[in-house]
């Protein structure tokens, strides 16, 4: 569990880096990518952290998650016009900040506020027979 966190605090770190260092479409779709990914990963460690007697539920809110957050970032990306330009094309820094800017840093905020609030071991005790 412990290395989950690391990748998922990971993740939304480095798409948040990528981004504000980044100045075209190849590096905005690379953050965009880091950050959808880093959500999921930070809802599935909390349905985990808080699973109870019904182990099916996490799995069925990530699946969720997972596809809530691929949507997002696609409309995203296609807000900005990622699939009508060639990727090392420069982007305008207005068209970045305004549409990508807003959705990287709250997923990336959330997934590592998630990631460092969960502890690294489950609330369930494996050991008993």
């Amino acid at each position: 569990m412990l290395k989950l966190k690391l990748m998922t605090a990971t993740l939304a770190v480095a798409g948040m880096t990528i981004f504000i260092l980044g100045d075209t479409y190849l590096t905005t779709g690379l953050s965009v990518a880091c950050a959808a990914v880093a959500l999921p990963m930070s809802i599935y460690l909390t349905f985990r952290w808080l699973e109870g007697s019904h182990d099916f539920l996490p799995w069925v809110f990530s699946v969720v998650w997972i596809l809530t957050s691929g949507l997002m970032a696609i409309g995203v990306l296609q807000d900005i016009g990622i699939t009508d330009i060639a990727l090392s094309t420069a982007i305008d820094p207005v068209q970045k900040v305004a549409g990508v800017g807003y959705y990287i840093s709250f997923t990336s905020i959330i997934s590592i506020l998630l990631a460092v609030v969960v502890p690294s071991s489950p609330m369930r005790d494996d050991d008993e027979d």
